[in-house]
């Protein structure tokens, strides 16, 4: 079933959108999935503070990786021996992108999102001071680009209810210019815009969806 997201009344104040997500994100309920076989992965969620105010960058995949060839994802991968989420979604974007950034950019975490290739994704949201030179890996990254936040904040996505493994989810798209910003980046992007919404975490998830604590999850698509 597809339908047409509701847009919730909560009135977001786009100046202080850095200062409402370092006041809201370590106060959370997380959800914290536990899937026995997948493996920990984090993601940065960068938004740049820009003389236009803030933006969300996001990747476009190689075409030349075997899995989410030519997709819209966020940078990052597998936490790696010794690594939190933190430190992986950190060093994933400085290697995809070149953009270096440290723990004082962090601004706080969301909740897990499981993907169809057996990990469970840590989303990390930073800010990312301006200005900045992007030098992406072309093994990797085949373009980048920045939606303003505002833009993302008034768009109506699209949401298809699935049965992704133990139970169902919602997956949400967010339709910008030629750009489909939908399954696991388009949830991660629905639950940002839900927290700038001050939205209860009983809302934030789709149906069958475990409001924090730790549960079975099923799997998402970037």
């Amino acid at each position: 079933m597809v339908s047409r997201g509701v847009i919730p009344a909560g009135e977001v104040d786009v100046a202080d959108v850095f200062g409402t997500l370092a006041c809201r994100l370590p106060a959370l309920t997380r959800e914290i999935l536990d899937i026995p076989g997948f493996r920990r992965a984090a993601v940065l969620v960068p938004i740049l503070d820009g003389p236009g105010g803030p933006s969300v960058l996001f990747t476009i995949r190689s075409a030349a990786l075997r899995s989410h060839a030519g997709q819209i994802a966020f940078p990052g991968g597998r936490l790696e021996p010794g690594e939190d989420s933190v430190a992986a979604a950190l060093r994933e974007t400085f290697e995809e992108v070149g953009l270096g950034l440290g723990s004082a950019d962090v601004l706080g975490q969301l909740g897990d999102h499981p993907s169809p290739f057996g990990f469970v994704a840590t989303p990390v949201v930073a800010r990312v001071p301006w200005p900045q030179t992007l030098t992406p890996d072309p093994g990797e990254v085949a373009a980048t680009f920045e939606v303003p936040l505002a833009d993302l904040l008034a768009i109506s996505p699209t949401s298809e209810e699935r049965q992704l493994l133990h139970y169902r989810r919602n997956l949400y798209s967010y339709r910008w210019r030629e750009h489909d910003i939908w399954g696991f980046t388009g949830n991660v992007v629905k639950e940002l815009l839900d927290v700038l919404r001050g939205v209860s975490v009983t809302d934030r998830h789709g149906v069958g969806g475990a409001a924090g604590g730790t549960g079975s999850g099923g799997e998402a698509q970037t």
